[in-house]
């Protein structure tokens, strides 16, 4: 088994720079739960409207374009899992718009009665927090200065495996996994966020319970949301594998196939295409019978 390394300086900032968005965002873990920060969906396809001017990337050479095909190839061989889930996700959303009108006014009934205790409770964690955020340099201080001092290896191990979990956590965007590792780091700082919770409940009393209605209908938007989101990282997966059996990065498979794309719509209104070169035009025109193939993968 490696040892630990000592608390060197290299160390202590790690700790503290892993500490500082546990700060920053404490305060708002104890009041809500916090927002996924980025979506990193990328759009591929281009206006609807024929393009006018030129196009991002190189122009599709005939070796690119035998590259690009094959790409498409793979994509249509996936694209039916897409479309299964699509029409699962189609399904549920009829079945939101059901539970949307079944609920009728009972969810905002919910929250304007909800709406005195969950200010309430705001309030005694705002006062909770506000004395954390004073005593938090002390205790950091003092934190550090027992790891420091190397008389505990295991507030070093498990500083390391917190600021370990959290940097994951954010670079996954798992936002459940970073509040627990922030939780545990709070805790090693001696704040209780499930005290300062039991203190708000006890003074403000509990929300009242959620109505059937309200708990179908937000389980069925959850579903939707997980369905969505794994039907956009079936794309994903699916436009990643098609760039590498192509054998070129993704940005420039990406510029390839929408430079494609272009062409395509232009050929489908009858109208020229005026963002790609003449070379291109020619090329694509002549080997239209082979895109025609794979053209659903451009739309």
């Amino acid at each position: 088994m490696r040892a630990l390394p000592r608390m060197t300086g290299t160390l202590f900032a790690l700790t503290v720079c892993c500490a500082m968005p546990a700060q920053a965002q404490f305060k708002g873990l104890l009041k809500k739960a916090a927002e996924k920060a980025v979506e990193h969906k990328v759009d591929e396809k281009v206006d609807e409207a024929s393009p006018s001017k030129p196009l991002g990337g190189d122009p599709v050479s005939a070796d690119a374009l035998d590259a690009l095909l094959k790409g498409l190839s793979l994509e249509l061989e996936t694209q039916e899992k897409t479309k299964q889930l699509w029409t699962v996700i189609e399904a549920k959303a009829k079945e939101v718009t059901e539970a949307e009108r079944a609920a009728g006014n009972e969810p905002d009934a919910w929250h304007r009665a909800s709406r005195d205790v969950e200010r309430c409770i705001s309030n005694s964690l705002d006062k909770s927090n506000k004395l954390h955020e004073q005593e938090m340099p002390q205790k950091m201080q003092a934190l550090m200065a027992s790891a420091n001092a190397n008389t505990n290896s295991a507030v070093v191990a498990k500083l390391q495996a917190i600021g370990k979990a959290m940097q994951d956590a954010q670079a996954k965007g798992d936002m459940p996994a970073y509040n627990k590792a922030m939780t545990d780091y709070a805790k090693m700082l001696g704040f209780d966020v499930a005290k300062d919770s039991s203190i708000a409940f006890g003074t403000c009393g509990k929300l009242p319970p959620k109505p059937a209605s309200m708990v179908t209908l937000e389980r069925l938007k959850a579903e939707v949301s997980a369905l969505s989101d794994e039907r956009r990282d079936a794309e994903v997966e699916s436009n990643a594998r098609a760039a590498k059996a192509a054998g070129m990065p993704a940005d420039k498979y990406a510029l390839a196939r929408e430079r494609l794309w272009a062409w395509s719509a232009a050929r489908k209104d009858k109208k020229p295409s005026r963002a790609l070169t003449k070379e291109e035009d020619a090329l694509f025109s002549a080997r239209a019978s082979d895109i025609k193939r794979i053209e659903s993968m451009l739309r």
